[in-house]
């Protein structure tokens, strides 16, 4: 669940507290290329107190001054930064896209806390989202059509193979700090060659970035919650030791049937 940060919190391997912002600020001066869509350098900062202005509020100060707002000692805030290192394009669109959306709320004088399905969808993806990558499609269409178990347990080795769970959202990753059962990730599914599946960590990374910036800032795939695929991330083989055994999967509080609805098809790049 960890492995695309796993490089990154080396960094961190030799604290025996919780490091500070100036340690923050020190990693992040090592990678200067990381910029809002705007063009700004990410730079880190205290939380601040009740915005004033729209360019005060924590999406609009990103992306006009590249100031992400962090807390000390918060494991939410921490994983956000650290997101941003390996994800820091898509990050970058995301949070483009939340401005105008934002701002049209505002002007309107509507509460900016009442966001669009369109801001829902990417706030979802952006906390809790993962990606499925997979080389066979029929183990993309088990997810959307909810057959947990025979994804899980009947075709188990062939995950190992042809499909790779990439933890996107800096909340999920505090939620695995301590795993519960009902924990559930907000996916997107993408069908790619094998030879993507095959990449080592660092590329393939860098290869998805790439490609979640483009289905974002093409505006036409993901607009509302409805189209991330429920993911019960426990049940990927060894995310969760009790999940060796078949009765794992006979829970149906947590590997829940479906729920009726279409789920968006997943894109092909191949």
């Amino acid at each position: 669940m960890y492995a695309p940060i796993r490089k990154l919190t080396g960094y961190f391997s030799g604290f025996e507290q919780w490091p500070g912002l100036n340690d923050y600020r020190r990693l992040l001066s090592m990678h200067p290329s990381i910029r809002t869509l705007n063009g700004q350098a990410l730079s880190i900062v205290e939380q601040a107190g009740k915005p004033q202005h729209f360019s005060e509020h924590y999406a609009p100060r990103i992306y006009y001054s590249g100031e992400i707002q962090t807390r000390s000692a918060n494991w939410h805030d921490f994983f956000q930064l650290l997101s941003w290192f390996i994800f820091s394009r898509t990050k970058a669109v995301i949070n483009s896209i939340h401005i105008p959306l934002a701002r049209e709320r505002i002007e309107r004088g509507e509460n900016i806390g009442r966001r669009t399905p369109m801001e829902n969808t990417l706030s979802l993806f952006d906390e809790g989202g993962v990606v499925i990558l997979s080389s066979d499609e029929s183990l993309l269409d088990l997810i959307r059509h909810f057959e947990w178990k025979c994804l899980f347990w009947a075709r188990r080795d062939e995950l190992a193979q042809k499909l790779r769970c990439i933890t996107f959202g800096h909340a999920m990753y505090e939620k695995g700090l301590q795993p519960y059962i009902g924990m559930t990730a907000n996916a997107i599914l993408l069908h790619a060659d094998q030879s993507v599946i095959d990449l080592p960590l660092d590329t393939q990374l860098h290869w998805l970035d790439q490609r979640l910036a483009h289905i974002f800032a093409a505006g036409s795939h993901y607009t509302s919650p409805k189209d991330l695929s429920p993911f019960p991330i426990l049940g990927m083989p060894g995310w969760m030791a009790d999940n060796a055994s078949e009765s794992f999967y006979d829970n149906h509080q947590y590997f829940r049937p479906g729920r009726g609805e279409k789920i968006q098809a997943g894109i092909n790049f191949i």
